[in-house]
């Protein structure tokens, strides 16, 4: 008696439980049977009958019949008239149901179910539950639309449905789409979440002026969790049979660099119906991060011929490649050193032969830097190639450059100072050298200094309080004048006049050429910060180079960037930022400040407002190179249609010819070109996507995709995505499916 007037004084003592768990909806311990009717009837330990809003509960599993009768022995359910079974989410109707409580196999008559965690729903002749993963129904119907007039479904003698494997499988089936059958299989599989599982893809149509329709049948091979591969069987009415690949690997821990990584593609045709002859294509890279230290990787590409891209590219980007890489290479990191060798070579097809880059067999290069020694920097580049050209009359042989570099930085909370000395010496040993000797040295000095300071204030703009910064910046660079006539020009070009190169050393890019310079480069920044978030809003800059002698080291047939007097470059500007609203700005400006033009300038707007809603619109223009207008949009136009779509076109008609070193009319047209349209319904999206570009000079190829996506079930069509991100920059396709529920979905 004292223990029970304790209880009653305190109350018993609950465990909050805060969620249902897996671990108790798996567990196989006894559980209670509840269960509740207007009428009940039975016999003792044998069986009991409920009727009349009836019910009989067990852990997660809730059966709701007009009638239901319980077996104790074989701990058997049969449940009539208006029955109503949700098992871990899962929810079935129909007239009569028999199931084990504890085994939950069992037979469904005639039911309608739904499967909230794949969006699933449908109808079957019978459904035979053969355990708790695992149901097989007959004569079933199956469609993630909604269920009382679903657009599409699909219909199968046999369906499977597997959540341990996560997939269905659907034996003798045919596919509606607005009534209509669209597809048949005697055995198809489709995914019931995002895991990755091997078997056929829905095969894929295509039309385009270089290959005519084309039909594509992939197959996807799972191979591991960090490899895959797709194979396909395709057919073009212009080219014949071709059959293509892509194979994945990566190896590394989740969240972190991959150890490694490796892709390799490839096309084969083995009969061209229009070129009358075989036909192939491989891409192939690796990169490994990190073998007992080392670190290495390939690249390799190939082609057939040289108007494999013009037929066979499925983009302006692969069909202007000109130059192959192939390349291997090993490196490694020892302390402050650091060693790689490498191996490059290329195949150039078209209008590359005339002039294609150097091969380098091999090249190696041994780097040193270490930071504040007694306050200085220090570094040591060594970069040692042997260049071979296939072109008669071309040098060829080894150079090596060594550039020992020491540095000074001074800094303080606002400013820095940094003094710098390199010298840049280079040797020749050469088997050939139209330009001089084959055995050449040469060193070169060059001093500089770099300084800037930052200043900060508190401001207001657009309303809001922000910091503004203005950080003005000089550079300073002296290097005298050595004759570099008589060098050979392996791999050095002029470096493009931007913000980034205006504070090099060197105006050239490469290792030949060592440009004398007298020359003060002046800039100052601007930067609109949210002091909040630190997030930059805006950014605005001005830059100009100036001249206190003139250049006198050229490469072969160059044109210096001012005249023979003592000048200044051309001003740079840029401004860039997120104005708000969905509204952000990327332009840059060179502006010659000797004959009031201006030679070269970039200017872009993005109009983001909502995810599916994006506008773009850019200028390009490079005097005598290229002068291009490109527009991209991706908008709603009424309904559930959204237009998508993109227009480069180049405005050009006088370009310089380098192969002649003359300008050369050219005619405007339009470099690529994209129209599509997306309807997307609750459960199924269509997509149509018209493209045109440039493949060759004067030659163009157009293409027509279609797409129908059909939600929780597959693609069929080709996929237009990779196109699209291309074309339309920002552009993101339409929502997958939505994380599905956990089975605890429409617990009772």
């Amino acid at each position: 008696m004292p223990a029970k007037d304790a209880i009653e004084r305190t109350g018993v003592s609950l465990r909050l439980e805060t969620e249902l768990r897996e671990s108790n909806l798996l567990s196989r311990t006894a559980r209670p049977v509840f269960g509740r009717g207007a009428v009940v009837t039975g016999r003792s330990d044998r069986e009991t009958t409920l009727e009349g809003d009836a019910e009989i509960r067990r852990g997660s599993t809730v059966i709701r019949a007009d009638r239901i009768t319980r077996y104790d022995a074989e701990d058997d359910v049969i449940a009539i008239g208006n029955v109503r079974l949700s098992r871990e989410g899962q929810i079935f109707t129909g007239p009569q149901l028999q199931i084990g409580l504890d085994s939950l196999e069992g037979v469904f008559d005639s039911p309608r179910y739904q499967l909230p965690a794949t969006g699933g729903s449908g109808s079957a002749s019978r459904i035979d539950f053969l355990n708790r993963d695992q149901l097989l129904m007959a004569d079933a119907t199956y469609s993630t639309c909604k269920p009382d007039d679903p657009d599409w479904y699909l219909k199968a003698d046999e369906l499977l449905i597997d959540r341990a494997q996560d997939e269905g499988i659907a034996k003798s089936s045919v596919l509606y789409f607005k009534n209509l059958p669209i597809f048949a299989s005697s055995s198809m599989g489709f995914p019931l979440a995002d895991e990755r599982r091997s078997g056929f893809l829905a095969p894929t149509f295509s039309q385009s002026s270089t290959m005519g329709t084309e039909v594509m049948v992939p197959y996807y091979w799972n191979i591991a969790p960090n490899r895959d591969m797709v194979l396909s069987t395709n057919y073009s009415a212009r080219r014949g049979f071709q059959f293509t690949g892509n194979a994945r690997t990566i190896d590394g821990n989740p969240g972190q660099l991959p150890i490694s990584l490796g892709t390799t593609q490839f096309e084969v045709t083995p009969y061209d119906l229009v070129a009358d002859r075989s036909r192939w294509m491989i891409n192939s890279s690796y990169l490994n991060n990190n073998y007992l230290g080392w670190t290495g990787g390939y690249t390799f590409r190939a082609v057939s011929d040289d108007n494999y891209f013009v037929d066979y590219s499925k983009s302006i980007l692969q069909s202007a490649d000109r130059s192959l890489l192939r390349n291997a290479f090993v490196g490694r990191q020892f302390g402050d050193w650091t060693v790689r060798a490498s191996v490059t070579e290329y195949q150039n097809i078209l209008d590359a032969r005339a002039s294609p880059p150097y091969n380098r067999l091999p090249q190696l290069v041994i780097a040193n830097q270490q930071r504040d020694v007694n306050g200085f920097d220090i570094g040591v580049l060594s970069d040692t190639n042997d260049f071979k050209s296939s072109l008669a009359n071309s040098a060829q042989g080894w150079r090596s450059n060594l550039a020992p570099t020491v540095s000074y930085p001074l800094l303080g909370p606002a400013w820095f100072i940094t003094p710098r000395a390199t010298v840049r010496a280079t040797a020749y040993r050469l088997e050939t050298n139209p330009s001089g000797p084959n055995d050449i040295g040469i060193a070169v000095p060059t001093v500089s200094i770099d300084s800037g300071l930052i200043f900060e204030r508190n401001a207001s703009f657009g309303g809001r309080n922000v910091i503004q910064t203005l950080e003005p910046r000089l550079f300073y660079v002296y290097t005298p004048y050595h004759d570099q006539g008589t060098l050979p020009n392996f791999d050095t070009a002029q470096a493009d006049l931007n913000l980034s190169t205006l504070f090099n050393e060197n105006v050239y890019v490469g290792g030949d050429r060592v440009a004398d310079a007298n020359q003060l480069t002046a800039a100052a920044l601007s930067r609109i910060i949210n002091p909040d978030t630190g997030i930059e809003g805006l950014r605005l800059g001005l830059a100009e180079r100036f001249y206190f002698t003139p250049q006198r080291v050229t490469l072969p047939g160059q044109v210096l960037p001012y005249n023979a007097t003592p000048s200044r470059s051309d001003l740079l500007m840029l401004a860039s930022g997120n104005l708000g609203g969905g509204h952000t700005i990327d332009a840059g400006v060179q502006f010659s400040v000797a004959d009031h033009s201006m030679p070269r300038m970039g200017a872009s707007w993005r109009w983001w407002p909502s995810y599916d809603r994006i506008i773009n619109l850019a200028v390009r223009y490079k005097e005598l190179d290229y002068s291009q207008i490109d527009a991209s949009w991706r908008w709603p136009i009424g309904g559930r249609w959204n237009s998508v779509g993109r227009a480069n076109y180049s405005v050009l008609r006088e370009q310089y010819d380098s192969t002649t070193g003359t300008n050369v009319a050219v005619q405007p047209q339009l470099l690529e070109g994209l129209l599509g349209f997306e309807y997307q319904e609750d459960c199924w999206t269509l997509r149509f996507v018209v493209q045109r570009y440039l493949t060759a000079t004067s030659t163009s190829t157009s293409a027509i995709f279609a797409q129908l996506e059909l939600g929780g079930l597959g693609r069929f069509g080709l996929d237009p995505f990779d196109i699209l991100r291309r074309n339309i920059p920002g552009y993101r396709p339409p929502s997958r499916r939505e994380s599905p529920p956990s089975r605890f979905y429409g617990y009772e």
